[in-house]
């Protein structure tokens, strides 16, 4: 019996590698600069798909290899704004995500 369920185990542990486990997170390459009510402020390699909430911000340069979509409203709510890899804008925002 106990042979029974290991094979079951290793098993069933063979099918989850073959199906895939969620893979990590990924990360854009490169900086975010952007002026805060505090001051120039940088965000380094953020992570795809995250929303980062920054309060009163303004000014964005995507120095990503991602496309940087900046919101109007905190946690991605609101109106929203995209830049290309590379672009900057003159626009305030609260919040931003960054995807491929």
């Amino acid at each position: 019996m106990k042979s029974l369920g290991r094979t079951l185990v290793t098993a069933g542990a063979a099918a989850v590698l073959c199906v895939g486990l969620p893979l990590d997170a990924r990360a854009a390459e490169g900086l975010l600069f952007y002026t805060s009510e505090y001051g120039p402020i940088v965000l380094e390699n953020p992570t795809d798909g995250l929303c980062y909430s920054v309060g009163n911000a303004q000014d964005p340069q995507n120095s990503t290899d991602r496309v940087a979509t900046f919101y109007s409203a905190k946690q991605c709510g609101g109106d929203a704004t995209r830049l290309k890899p590379g672009e900057d804008g003159l626009l305030a925002f609260a919040s931003v995500r960054f995807t491929r």
